[in-house]
C-alpha cells in the first residue's frame, strides 16, 4: 500500500502570517554550554538541516527556511518511504517507519505489530525487525535479531530504545553502529550492533544502584532520547534525573536534575558546538509561550550534586496556545505548535472561531535563539517524535550505508 505523500506546503495565509516569526535576542540565551568537544566527525562543518523524517514520509524544510531549495531537491531524489527495503515479515508488514536519523542514515522499524499473546492493555516490550538505510542512494542493511543468549540472563524486559551511534573518525564511510539500550528491573544493558562484524554484542551494563539511583517509576521512555556530541540523553523515565550513555566509552551515568516541569511537557538536551566545556543546556517548554534554557554542569564525583549555573527564559511567538518539544539535534531544538482557533466575523457580526487547518513544526537555535518554521502539516500529523535529517546535498553527498 502507498504511504502518504511527503512535502506538504503551508497555506498562503499562514505562511504570510508566520514567515517572519519574532526571534528573541541572541543575548537572551547567552553562551550555550557543551561537554568537552571530541573528534567524532570527519567533516569540517556540520551538514545542513533538510527536513523531518516522520512515520508517513519526509517533510522537507519549506520557504522561507534557508535550506528549502536543497531540502526539496533531496525529497525528489531520496526515498523516505523506504520502498527499496523488503518488507519484514514479507506477508504481514506494510512498510517501514523511522526511529532515528544521523550522519545521513536512517534507522527504521518494520510496520508490523503482532498481537500481544497475553491480551493485556500494555503489551510486553519485544524486539521487532530493524534496518539501517541510506534513503538518498537507496542502500540498506537488515539488522539480525538480538541473540537470545545475550538476553537470557538479564531477566524480564521492561523497556528499550534503539539509536544510531555517531560516526567516529576511524570508521569507514559506510560502516555504522546501532545501540539498543534495554531496561530491566535491576539494570540497564546496552547492546551494540556493528556493520563490520554484523553481530550484536553487549557494550555496557550497569545496575541502578551502581548509578546511584533507584529504578525509575515510569515504565516507558527509552524510545525518546537526544544525542549531543556522541552522548545520548534520556530525560524520561525519571522525573528528577537525566540518564546518559557515552557512545564512545560505552559508559552509563546519571545527572541529577530536580528542575522538571509538569507532566506532558518534555525536556530535551541540546547544545551548540561553541559552548563552554563541561556543561550542557537543558531546554524545556514551560507553557504560556515560555521556553527555558538551563545550564548545568556534571560533577566528576558521583556523590556530588550536579550544579545548575544559570537559566534564561525566552518568549516564543504568541499566536500559538501550546508548543511541544520533540527532541534536539545539532544545536537545534524542534517543536510542534498547536495554533489558536482563528477568529472570523460573519455578516451578522457574530464572533466565530475556525479550527486551524495545519500544524507547524519549528526549530529553535540553542546558540542564537532564532526561531524558524520548518514545515506545515495537516492537522492529523500531530507527531510527538520526529527524526531531524541533516545531510550534504548531491553532488557532495556520498553513500553512507
Amino acid at each position: 500500500p502507498a504511504m502518504a505523500s511527503p512535502s506538504p506546503s503551508p497555506s498562503s495565509a499562514g505562511h504570510q502570517r508566520r514567515s517572519l516569526p519574532p526571534s528573541p535576542a541572541a543575548s537572551s540565551v547567552g553562551s550555550s554550554p557543551t561537554f568537552p568537544p571530541r573528534k567524532r566527525r570527519r567533516w569540517g562543518r556540520p551538514p545542513p538541516f533538510l527536513g523531518l523524517a516522520c512515520y508517513d514520509g519526509f517533510y522537507p524544510a519549506t520557504e522561507p527556511h534557508p535550506s528549502a531549495e536543497r531540502a526539496i531537491a533531496l525529497a525528489r531524489k531520496a526515498d523516505f518511504e523506504y520502498g527499496f527495503v523488503p518488507w519484514v515479515p514479507e506477508e504481514e508488514a506494510w512498510g517501514w517507519f523511522p526511529l532515528d536519523a544521523r550522519d545521513g542514515r536512517v534507522l527504521i522499524q518494520s510496520k508490523y505489530f503482532p498481537d500481544d499473546p497475553d491480551g493485556g492493555d500494555f503489551p510486553r516490550p519485544r524486539f521487532m525487525n530493524y534496518a539501517v538505510c541510506d534513503p538518498l542512494f537507496k542502500r540498506y542493511v537488515m539488522l539480525p535479531p538480538v541473540p537470545d543468549d545475550l538476553t537470557a540472563n538479564e531477566g524480564s524486559l521492561v523497556d528499550f530504545g534503539l539509536c544510531l551511534a555517531p560516526s567516529q573518525e576511524d570508521e569507514a564511510d559506510t560502516s555504522f553502529r546501532v545501540i539498543c539500550v534495554a531496561r530491566y528491573s535491576t539494570k540497564l544493558v546496552a547492546f551494540v550492533f556493528s556493520s563490520v562484524t554484523k553481530q550484536w554484542g553487549i557494550g555496557s551494563s550497569s545496575t541502578w544502584s551502581s548509578l546511584g539511583t533507584e529504578e525509575p517509576p515510569n515504565r516507558h521512555g527509552l524510545s525518546c532520547f537526544d544525542c549531543v556530541d556522541g552522548c545520548f540523553y534520556w530525560t524520561v523515565p525519571s522525573a528528577d534525573k537525566i540518564l546518559v550513555l557515552d557512545a564512545l566509552k560505552m559508559e552509563f551515568s546519571v545527572i541529577n536534575y530536580a528542575h522538571r516541569v509538569e507532566d506532558g511537557f518534555r525536556a530535551c538536551v541540546a547544545v551548540d558546538r561553541e559552548g563552554t566545556p563541561g556543561m550542557l543546556t537543558v531546554g524545556e517548554y514551560l507553557g504560556n509561550g515560555e521556553f527555558r534554557f538551563s545550564r548545568i554542569t556534571k560533577q566528576s564525583d558521583g556523590d556530588s550534586p550536579n550544579e545548575r549555573l544559570s537559566e534564561n527564559i525566552i518568549q516564543l511567538p504568541s499566536y500559538y496556545n501550546k508548543y511541544f518539544t520533540l527532541g534536539a539535534a545539532e544545536g537545534f531544538i524542534f517543536l510542534r505548535g498547536i495554533p489558536e482557533d482563528e477568529k472570523v466575523e460573519d455578516s451578522s457580526s457574530e464572533d466565530l472561531y475556525m479550527d486551524p487547518e495545519e500544524i507547524e513544526y519549528y526549530s529553535l537555535n540553542v546558540k542564537t535563539a532564532e526561531f524558524e518554521m520548518v514545515c506545515a502539516m495537516d492537522m492529523d500529523k500531530c507527531y510527538f517524535d520526529v527524526c531531524p535529517y541533516f545531510r550534504f546535498s548531491p553532488p557532495s553527498a556520498k553513500p553512507c550505508v
